[in-house]
């Protein structure tokens, strides 16, 4: 990419803004069902109740059953193609984790670590985010637990050899999306701990308590995507960790103490955003959320009340628990009360910044008028791409984006320059369209979020008002370039 310098004088005229679309809060429809879990692409959700699995979509908004499935820890992957809970195995008449395959429509034991406790020989916590990793917690004796990873090719691991202790227990409670990081707990003291899997090592996380910040008391719920984050509760508080901050205080919901603490069950790709609850336990409790940069956390309906979503109050008594996050941080799930007192699931769809056009395209040498526009929302989280396009143009022309931080509207080659320079090209690319004489079938497409996670240009990151615009060629055109309007935009979480 390479700055475009040297334009001419320019005046400079700010203009609008770009728009915010409205969040939202939705009942996801089924009494007593309650959601547990969000695919890490945010378009699949996964629920429990009444000793059944259920799965829901964006191109089916409504849980169906995925028939036995037990527990309140069922988890879901990308494209609902997986499901993870625990099932009564048919062979041995105990509780074991699984795995639903959507193709089938079964369930599948996890072979297990050879032993029980009670009707329990293992519980399965989370799953990666094409659903080949799944973890949770197996019994290797009666009183004793440890922690599992398993995978179709590697079967199940004991992670919880790891860090041998006499007598020690663990838990695998999260996995990251690339299924490469899991977090959770050791005992014999209770702690935090994130292993890498592939790495066959653990770090523990160390504790909120200043009296004893290493061997306090902690437990991880939640990890990112790629590891970097994880949240939990240590000393009656939620917490953040990664291995550049350490341990970092999330908060609770009014005083910290006996019969009310903070939990962080999930975070956000790019660590910016934390939910959770607070309370004496999950169903005495209020969803939270933290941002960074916050002191503490606050209630999750507050937030969406005082962010433009009014149905989070109207419709609601309240939101008991937020048990997970979309990787983008757009979406959130979990559960309350409705106004009615029914129990159910929820889905927040957090407001977001949505692109917008300006200035004036300049009409080409066919009288055609290039138009750009979008597909999507710019992101540093979203694994979705944001395409910015143009269409209206002339066919097999070699075009660019060009992008910068200012918006203006100042003559500029036969039409208006509406990026204020200093300004960065992207690669060439030619616009297609119809073969034969000159017509204006062409278009061009750019996906500006595929640019944003490479991290080439680091001045763009969330909150950062951004601009572009189309430049082609025009050879009968005077002089012989054409140019677009213009698209604002501001990056969201």
């Amino acid at each position: 990419m390479k700055p475009i310098r040297h334009l001419s004088a320019l005046a400079a005229a700010l203009l609008p803004a770009v728009a915010l679309a409205q969040g939202s809060i939705t009942a996801l429809g089924t009494t007593n069902v309650r959601a547990s879990g969000i695919s890490p692409d945010g378009q699949a959700i996964s629920g429990y109740g009444s000793n059944l699995a259920y799965y829901w979509t964006n191109t089916f908004p409504a849980f169906v059953s995925a028939g036995d499935g037990l527990g309140s820890e069922i988890k879901i992957s990308n494209g609902a193609s997986f499901m993870s809970a625990d099932i009564t195995d048919p062979a041995n008449n105990l509780k074991t984790a699984a795995r639903w395959d959507a193709t089938s429509s079964l369930w599948t034991p996890i072979p297990t670590l050879g032993s029980s406790s009670g009707t329990s020989a293992s519980t399965a916590y989370d799953m990666s985010g094409d659903g080949g990793r799944v973890v949770g917690l197996a019994w290797v004796s009666a009183g004793q637990a440890h922690a599992f990873s398993w995978t179709p090719a590697g079967g199940t691991v004991d992670i919880g050899l790891w860090l041998p202790g006499p007598g020690w227990s663990s838990r695998a409670n999260a996995v990251s999306s690339n299924g490469q990081f899991a977090a959770g707990l050791i005992t014999s003291p209770q702690r935090a701990i994130r292993w890498n899997l592939a790495a066959g090592t653990g770090t523990y996380l160390g504790s909120l308590n200043p009296s004893d910040p290493v061997f306090g008391s902690s437990t991880a719920f939640g990890i990112s995507a790629d590891g970097t984050y994880v949240v939990g509760t240590s000393n009656n508080n939620a917490f953040i960790w990664s291995a550049a901050t350490g341990m970092q205080t999330v908060g609770v919901l009014g005083t910290p103490g006996f019969g009310n603490s903070g939990y962080g069950t999930a975070v956000s790709a790019d660590g910016n955003t934390v939910v959770g609850w607070s309370g004496a336990n999950f169903l005495n409790s209020e969803a939270l959320i933290w941002k960074r940069g916050w002191a503490a956390a606050e209630k999750l309906q507050d937030y969406l009340v005082n962010n433009g979503i009014p149905d989070a109050a109207s419709q609601w008594q309240v939101l008991k628990y937020a048990a997970d996050i979309s990787d983008d941080g757009r979406f959130i799930v979990g559960w309350g009360v409705t106004i009615s007192g029914q129990t159910e699931g929820f889905r927040v769809e957090m407001p977001v910044a949505l692109p917008s056009t300006y200035c004036t395209a300049k009409v080409n040498s066919l009288g055609c008028s290039p138009a750009i526009g979008s597909i999507g929302y710019a992101s540093v989280g979203s694994n979705q791409p944001f395409l910015i396009t143009c269409g209206n143009v002339l066919n097999n022309k070699s075009g660019l984006l060009f992008y910068g931080f200012g918006q203006i509207a100042a003559p500029f080659q036969g039409g208006y320059l509406c990026v204020q320079p200093p300004s960065t090209r992207t690669p060439v690319q030619l616009s297609g369209g119809s073969t034969g004489l000159p017509d204006c079938s062409g278009q061009y497409s750019y996906d500006f979020n595929a640019l944003i996670r490479s991290g080439v240009d680091t001045r763009l990151f969330q909150g950062v008002n951004t601009c572009a615009q189309f430049w082609m060629r025009d050879p009968a055109s005077f002089p012989t370039v054409g140019l677009s309007d213009g698209l604002g935009f501001l990056i969201n979480l």
